[in-house]
């Protein structure tokens, strides 16, 4: 496919402008068209305000914004986007204007470029329908904000070219986007459940089971999420709420049909009283009447999409916590909450329907549960692929996922038809460490074997990749702090990319590295560095740690992630450089916050780091290192392994892993 360098978008309202936006934000010249120089002008103005926000926030300066606008061309003439590579339509949802509109475009862009749509009304084999090129016209549905949400839904139609929706795929993914394959179905698929769930809060109201306070408050509970349905719909506009539920009625049947009361609503142009607490119908059961009717309303829809193959259920819950922001799926969530019980509360609210039960429910009631697939695995020619398809997590290094690599491991481990594995993250990281509620959780149960199991269970994982008989490589291309840098000293070899960002963070948050940190780490660069690493916790970009020896070649990341089948590196740690005195002088340091180490000239900065770390964990990790120094690998990680009960007993540990979850910066006594 054509490389994808400039970007025409139709529309320059509230959504078109968005996504204008964002491939601004990311580099790329856009064409942004609309029929009156005033739209145009009102959709710049709504871009110059979300930059200034930005600016308040000091991720950018006023020279950055200025640039980031310059890449921006505004237009009334649609022959301009005979440039454009990609152009992606958002304009008002009108099916017979949209087909117009992409056969005009038809005539004007060149033979590559790519028509896409936006649309959430409308299927994109129908909007394709009449065209000459229908092979490249594809659906990509965004999320409010579109510059800041992360969700992409690529819904390709009947005869869309499946080029075109790998191009895409790794295109927006490139571009710090969270794409997800839907098949073309009317709400494809976020909306598919999220609009009867906000809908069924209507109902309920409307039938005397709550306030909308306390409808709020229950679904919050539940769903994990900051905000419940009525406060979501007039964040987001409550006619938005009942046009789609209105639209969704129109293909999918009576159950999607839009509240009286959410009609009514739209008609008096007014939001929710959020802060309206009448109490209403009020007995006993009332708060499991509306858990069993949201639950039911939105998983039942979600499981209904997966029998029909419009997304799967590992993409719904991407899309879920992406799109909504919503902490678990609802696949994740059904597991949670238990097969049984979703099956019971499906079946509530679908007979009052006459709908029938979707048929993976009932499989899963049966004890088949759903596939959730965190850890996945691919071959390109010679090369296995593990791939980490985790991108909204940054710790997802827990039970499940690990059982997952594990698996992985071993299905690529026994492949005779490829001789390297290559370990990559989707996202923004390539892992930034372990599941921290799972630590806490266990922690809060007095289950420290728990921890000592999983940690054990890990430790047998990694060591399979360390002595795997194929040649391992860890694909660095984003955050790769605790865990995750120490799945990817099991490798052989380590990629960095201008995205890698390396750090040992573990003795600011209480504990030590365990899985191999403290051993692994000194064996490869050295005690002085290791020492320094641990005990700092500071964040080193791919040029420091291909200078440390921690990287053995530093890349320009590929558009797509496969073009490293058969990648190769001459030979290991090609960049490392000599330590420093300074460094060198580490080698001695024991974790006592007292040591005059810590007082050596041009040392502040670092000291005063140390200074806040946890002292046990300091202390702890600086042993490990030392006595393991001399050990062969499999007795140090014994030592590793040996101190877990120490470190989680400790209150600095319940601080620290805390305060990842709080936000709130930790104070550690020592106990």
């Amino acid at each position: 496919m054509k490389p994808i360098t400039t970007v025409g978008v139709v529309g320059a309202g509230t959504m078109g402008s968005a996504i204008a936006q964002h491939f601004i934000m990311k580099g790329l010249p856009v064409i942004l068209l609309d029929q009156q120089d005033a739209f145009l002008e009102k959709g710049v103005g709504h871009i110059r305000s979300s930059l200034e926000e930005a600016m308040q926030r000091k991720l950018i300066d006023e020279a950055g914004l200025e640039q980031i606008l310059g890449r921006l061309r505004c237009t009334t003439d649609q022959a301009a986007l005979a440039e454009a590579d990609l152009v992606v339509e958002a304009i008002f949802e009108n099916l017979e204007v949209k087909k117009q509109l992409f056969a005009e475009l038809e005539q004007v862009v060149g033979a590559d470029c790519i028509l896409a749509s936006n649309t959430s009304s409308f299927l994109i084999s129908d909007i394709a329908a009449d065209l000459k090129t229908p092979e490249r016209v594809v659906g990509v549905h965004y999320f409010y904000h579109a510059a800041k949400n992360k969700l992409v839904e690529i819904i390709p139609g009947e005869k869309t070219d499946g080029a075109i929706v790998s191009a895409l795929e790794n295109f927006y993914s490139y571009y710090d986007k969270t794409p997800i394959l839907v098949k073309d179905a009317p709400g494809f698929a976020v909306n598919r459940f999220f609009v009867p769930w906000l809908n069924e809060a209507a109902r309920l109201l409307e039938e005397g089971f709550g306030s909308i306070a306390f409808i709020d408050r229950v679904a919050c509970e539940v769903f994990g999420v900051g905000m419940g349905p009525f406060a979501l719909m007039n964040a987001t506009g409550v006619p938005i709420a009942m046009h789609a539920a209105d639209g969704l009625a129109g293909k999918l049947g009576p159950f999607y049909a839009p509240a009286e009361i959410l009609c009514k609503q739209v008609e008096a142009k007014q939001d929710w009283d959020v802060e309206d607490s009448t109490p209403l119908n009020d007995g006993s059961d009332q708060k499991e009447v509306v858990i069993r009717r949201l639950v039911g309303a939105s998983l039942g829809v979600a499981a209904q999409m997966v029998d029909e193959g419009v997304v799967d259920a590992t993409s719904a819950d991407l899309g879920a916590r992406a799109g909504l922001r919503w902490p678990v799926g609802p696949f994740e969530l059904l597991g949670k909450l238990g097969p049984d019980r979703v099956r019971e509360m499906v079946e509530s609210v679908f007979s009052a329907w006459d709908l029938p039960l979707p048929a993976c429910l009932e499989k899963a009631a049966a004890g088949q549960a759903l596939s959730l697939d965190w850890v996945t695995t691919e071959v390109v020619g010679d090369t296995g692929f593990i791939i980490f398809n985790l991108p909204d997590r940054m710790n997802p290094l827990g039970e499940q996922v690990m059982e997952q690599l594990d698996r992985c491991v071993d299905e690529l481990n026994a492949r005779d038809d490829i001789d390297r594995i290559i370990i990559h993250g989707k996202g923004k990281a390539f892992i930034a460490g372990a599941d921290i509620k799972f630590f806490l959780d266990a922690m809060d149960a007095g289950d420290l074997d728990r921890i000592q199991r999983f940690t054990e269970f890990g430790h047998r994982v990694l060591n399979k990749i360390g002595a795997s008989d194929k040649t391992t490589f860890a694909y660095l291309d984003g955050l790769t702090l605790g865990g995750g840098l120490e799945l990817a000293l099991a490798c052989d070899y380590r990629i960095g990319t201008r995205k890698s960002v390396l750090a040992f963070p573990e003795t600011g948050i209480g504990i030590y590295p365990g899985l191999g940190g403290t051993q692994r780490t000194s064996r490869l660069i050295g005690v002085a560095r290791a020492k320094l690493l641990i005990a700092t916790g500071q964040f080193i970009n791919a040029k420091q740690a291909y200078a440390f020896g921690l990287v053995d070649t530093v890349i320009d990341p590929p558009f797509d992630w496969r073009e490293l089948a058969g990648f190769s590196i001459d030979r290991p740690q090609a960049g490392r450089t000599e330590e420093t005195p300074e460094e060198a002088a580490f080698a001695a340091f024991d974790g006592d916050l007292s040591s005059p180490l810590l007082d050596r000239e041009g040392f502040e900065k670092q000291a005063k780091g140390i200074r806040r770390k946890a002292p046990i964990a300091l202390k702890m990790a600086m042993e490990l290192i030392d006595k393991g120094r001399d050990l062969d690998l499999a007795a140090g990680l014994q030592l590793e392994l040996d101190g877990l009960k120490t470190i989680f007993a400790t209150a600095d540990a319940k601080t620290g892993l805390s305060s990842i979850i709080t936000g709130q910066k930790p104070v550690f006594i020592g106990k």
